[in-house]
């Protein structure tokens, strides 16, 4: 190992490893792996319901577990999953009745992983011999160093926190330094070893997430506060997604050259379902924005519609929304004019029409943002200037 590696002892650098990635200290935490390993074979060992809730009490206390709940309790969806559902929903796997289908909707998608986890055991102990294997430093370094490219140079991916947390829910999410990721949807090879391109993209995506540096003008009333965020809420997936992830052409083009594509059959079509409803998608942009500059939208009133409508589904309307955007001024433009939508999204709306204007055929089944919205956007904190009236 070279400096900077700090192993703990013969089993724990398979648990816990700290390494120099480029400038960054990364932080790799597969602990939550070996300690579900351990409940779930305790229940398979026919342990009393009491000493697995101790086990379980005590693992969902650790950091992993604990950044797991803050990514999906977050402020725009409070309670979406409860501590104690969880884990009555793994306790339920040995001991029915502790969790009945139907109390939450999150947990419910989970209990489908974990029934298949816990029928064949084999497929839990595949997973953690293809983590031993993998060459974590070389991988973390190879997105990072991607995922800078595609954040204007003023912008450093910090340092983070990289736990692997047995859940079944979001395969990747970043969250306050932290990436996490799903171990039982780690994608494997026929051969069984884990899918490096998958692993390195999805690295690489949430980087991008955290090398994020988005200034909020100052100064704003509590309307324009709400209207920033409907203007700005799809930069990060939206670059992330187009840049990164490889997504398939939709009404903009595929970015030429670009590394990954990790959009399986299913992800495709619910992204082309996505792609088709693009002009109501635009629509509900813009009646937003107009509710939100009049005071009607309140910031409630958004994390609701965020929830809801936003980022539903399998693939979210801001995901298709902003890789749009975000693809066509790269199209248009290149890469510095992203750049200049990423460091003041007020701009994205009318580089984007620009790009439709300067690019006719290859943008030309794009939809078109309204001129009002595009005015909206600009005046938020600009007292000289006013927003487009009908």
């Amino acid at each position: 190992m070279k400096p900077g590696v700090r192993a703990l002892g013969v089993a724990a650098v398979f648990l816990v490893v700290t390494t120099r990635v480029l400038a960054q200290e990364v932080e790799v935490d597969f602990s939550a792996c070996q300690g579900m390993s351990e409940v779930l074979e305790a229940m398979h060992n026919c342990a009393s319901l009491e000493s697995v809730s101790r086990r379980l009490d005590a693992l969902l206390d650790t950091r992993p577990y604990q950044m797991m709940f803050k990514h999906y309790n977050r402020s725009w969806r409070p309670n979406h999953l409860p501590k104690p559902v969880f884990k009555r929903m793994i306790l339920s796997l040995r001991f029915e009745g502790e969790y009945t289908p139907g109390e939450n909707s999150r947990a419910d998608s989970m209990l489908k992983q974990w029934k298949g986890f816990y029928r064949d055991p084999s497929r839990y102990r595949e997973r953690l011999r293809a983590l031993e294997a993998v060459d974590l430093r070389t991988l973390i370094a190879d997105g990072i160093r991607y995922a800078q490219g595609w954040l204007p140079p003023e912008w450093k991916i910090p340092g983070f926190y990289l736990p692997v947390i047995p859940n079944g829910g979001s395969p990747a999410f970043a969250i306050e330094g932290t990436q996490g990721f799903d171990f039982l949807q780690l994608p494997l090879t026929p051969s069984g070893g884990l899918d490096l391109e998958w692993l390195v993209a999805t690295i690489s995506h949430e980087s991008n997430h955290l090398g994020l540096r988005p200034t909020t003008p100052e100064s704003l009333t509590q309307a324009e506060k709400v209207a920033y965020r409907v203007v700005s809420f799809c930069v990060a997936e939206g670059v992330a997604t187009e840049f990164i992830s490889g997504p398939p052409p939709g009404r903009v083009p595929a970015i030429p050259g670009a590394r990954f594509h990790i959009f399986d059959a299913d992800m495709t079509r619910a992204w082309n379902e996505r792609v088709a409803e693009e002009a109501q998608i635009v629509d509900h942009l813009a009646s937003q924005l107009d509710r939100a500059t009049s005071g009607a939208l309140t910031a409630e009133g958004f994390d609701g519609d965020l929830r809801d409508y936003w980022l539903s589904g399998s693939i979210g309307r801001a995901y298709v929304l902003g890789s749009e955007i975000f693809g066509a001024i790269d199209t248009a433009f290149g890469k510095e004019a992203v750049f200049t939508a990423m460091r003041d999204p007020r701009r994205m709306f009318g580089l984007y029409n620009a790009a439709l204007d300067a690019e006719l055929q290859a943008l030309s089944h794009c939809i078109r943002i309204p001129e009002k919205t595009v005015q909206q956007a600009m005046a938020i904190g600009n007292r000289t200037t006013s927003p487009a009236r009908d």
